[in-house]
């Protein structure tokens, strides 16, 4: 019989892997938009720095195109919007995964024991903390709280999804 701590934990857990799904979920979608706005920026700037047009312009307008180029390639290669963007899918999905495997464990209470419970608990918590360790953009306060009240509001109705 599963005690009623593990239970707490095993629900608790589930719960964390959900925000941490929705989360990651949230900022992916983010981050895909900003490589959407910086490869548009990028494309226009390059095609507006090699046309006839650019270099038939004064010499400032040709700097300001510049300037403009050289933030948008800065940007580019400081932000990595697309990398980072399937980086956090990725990590969505794995705690889509976690989450997963936690329900089934919080199925499987009734017909075993504490320990088990307990192990099966351990290892799915530590591959949560493995994979949510690999995020590699700073936290965002706002996408946090959002994806903690949808989840809070989802456990009060007593199922998480």
């Amino acid at each position: 019989m599963v005690s009623p701590e593990t239970r707490e934990a095993i629900w608790i857990a589930m719960m964390h892997s959900a925000r941490w799904g929705r989360y990651y979920g949230a900022l992916a979608n983010r981050y895909r938009r900003k490589e959407r706005v910086v490869r548009a920026a990028l494309l226009a700037s390059v095609m507006g720095s090699v046309t006839t047009f650019v270099a038939a312009l004064p010499p400032l307008v040709q700097a300001v195109f510049g300037v403009l180029v050289a933030g948008v390639l800065i940007a580019d290669f400081v932000l990595r919007p697309a990398e980072n963007a399937t980086l956090l899918g990725l990590i969505r999905d794995e705690c889509d995964q976690s989450k997963g495997a936690l329900k089934e464990l919080w199925l499987d209470v009734p017909s075993i024991g504490d320990a088990e419970a307990r192990r099966r608990l351990d290892e799915l918590n530590r591959r949560l903390q493995h994979v949510t360790s690999k995020d590699p953009v700073p936290e965002d306060a706002h996408v946090n709280l959002v994806s903690t009240e949808a989840v809070y509001e989802e456990m009060k109705a007593g199922h998480v999804s």
